[in-house]
């Protein structure tokens, strides 16, 4: 009878710890809605986190924003030498698949993803380097340069004769040179998109028919050159930017609409999936203290 009562007391612990520990963290989750019977609201349902999903989101979200993902630790890990270290390596070896690639630069430019991408054709980029090469050229206003280069010696000769300084002084010389200017920015204006167009062309011929792999070996010698280019404008981007970034993205509130909008199934889905061998590790925890607590009940 007593060696009965030693075996069945201690694992009756056990076996009642067990169910315990099971049952409370299910009610974790369980139920998934509230209920009642007729206006009566059932205590504990829904359980604890589906009642509490809202709140859980947005310490989830704050956490993540402020302590796991903030400023701070994103630039020390994105702008870190490994970081970096690793990026120009992805870019060295990415610029090395060129030298065995023979497809032209207009039939990459040609395809469908790459055009999706940039959100523009061929055609268009054409024209749009073509406008925007005229406006500079329009910007530049090139006139006075090319006439003080022009005539600027003339003058400067007709300057030493004295007659001529008599008739016309440098006030008058000045807007000679304006006027004149005046007129070749106009002749420029006129012509820019056919300069443009021109040297667009050009562009075109030297570059876009050209392979790949032609291009690589034409400037192998510059790709360090290229690679440090690319990384001082990465740490730009990022240095001067990460702030500005990190707001426009709002982790806080991706995080917590992302949790918020989670039924309760997929909810206690992604904490099991996270927390499995953890919870079931409290459900046998508590098998073992129920055990023991059996087993010190018979010495007592």
């Amino acid at each position: 009878m007593i060696m009965a009562k030693a075996i069945v007391a201690p694992l009756l612990g056990g076996v009642i710890g067990y169910i315990t520990n099971d049952l409370a963290i299910r009610m974790l989750f369980r139920p998934r809605k509230a209920i009642y019977i007729g206006k009566f609201h059932v205590p504990f349902t829904p359980g604890l986190i589906p009642s509490q999903q809202g709140r859980i989101a947005s310490s989830i979200g704050d956490v993540i924003s402020t302590q796991l993902l903030n400023e701070e630790t994103l630039r020390q890990t994105l702008l870190s030498e490994k970081t970096i270290g690793g990026l120009q390596d992805k870019a060295r070896a990415f610029l090395r698949t060129l030298s065995k690639d023979e497809r032209r630069v207009s039939d990459l430019l040609r395809k469908p993803e790459i055009q999706d991408r940039v959100n523009v054709s061929v055609e268009e980029m054409e024209q749009k380097l073509t406008d925007g090469l005229a406006a500079k050229i329009v910007e530049a206003k090139l006139g006075y340069a090319v006439v003080d280069s022009a005539i600027g010696n003339k003058m400067d000769f007709l300057t030493q004769n004295k007659l001529f300084m008599m008739l016309v002084d440098g006030n008058a010389q000045e807007s000679i040179k304006e006027k004149l200017a005046e007129k070749v920015d106009e002749v420029i204006n006129e012509r820019a998109p056919d300069v443009a167009a021109a040297i667009v062309n050009k562009f075109k011929t030297d570059i876009m028919d050209a392979r790949l792999c032609d291009l690589y070996a034409k400037y192998q010698d510059k790709e360090d050159m290229l690679i440090d280019r690319l990384t001082e404008l990465y740490i730009s981007i990022l240095g001067d930017n990460l702030g500005k970034l990190l707001r426009a993205i709002n982790i806080e509130k991706i995080v917590v609409d992302k949790i918020n909008g989670l039924d309760p199934a997929g909810l206690e889905a992604m904490i099991f999936g996270i927390m499995k061998k953890e919870l079931r590790a409290i459900v046998y925890l508590g098998a073992l203290l129920g055990f023991m607590m059996g087993f010190i009940n018979l010495l007592l």
